[in-house]
């Protein structure tokens, strides 16, 4: 009787090695995906008028460089200007120069 039940146990004992790997299987499926990567902000991102406002404010604090692309953007707000005017950065006073000389510039061409 003792040789009969412990081969009935290698046996289940065999069914449980065959089912783990089905029953991992699913587990592995079941995992979140990673994590995306830190968003690594882009001229192009600066630029985009789909780009998330919050985003645009982060780049603003955030990336000096990238503050000349914001004002190209003709989704930046009135009040994103003036936060990019005061900060400054490499090349923000030209670009709000361009911005302001092309606003005038459309207005008295359409007054002429």
């Amino acid at each position: 009787m003792t040789a009969i039940s412990s081969r009935s146990r290698s046996s289940a004992e065999d069914d449980l090695s065959q089912d783990e790997p089905n029953s991992i299987q699913p587990m592995a499926e079941m995992r979140a995906p990673p994590p995306e990567p830190p968003l690594v902000p882009t001229a192009l991102m600066a630029t985009d008028p789909a780009t998330d406002p919050s985003i645009l404010w982060t780049i603003a604090r955030e990336e000096p460089q990238l503050r000349r692309w914001l004002v190209a953007n003709p989704a930046a707000s009135p009040a994103l200007l003036e936060t990019i005017s005061q900060l400054g950065g490499p090349g923000v006073r030209r670009a709000l120069e361009v911005l302001l000389n092309e606003g005038s510039g459309n207005q008295s061409s359409s007054s002429s």
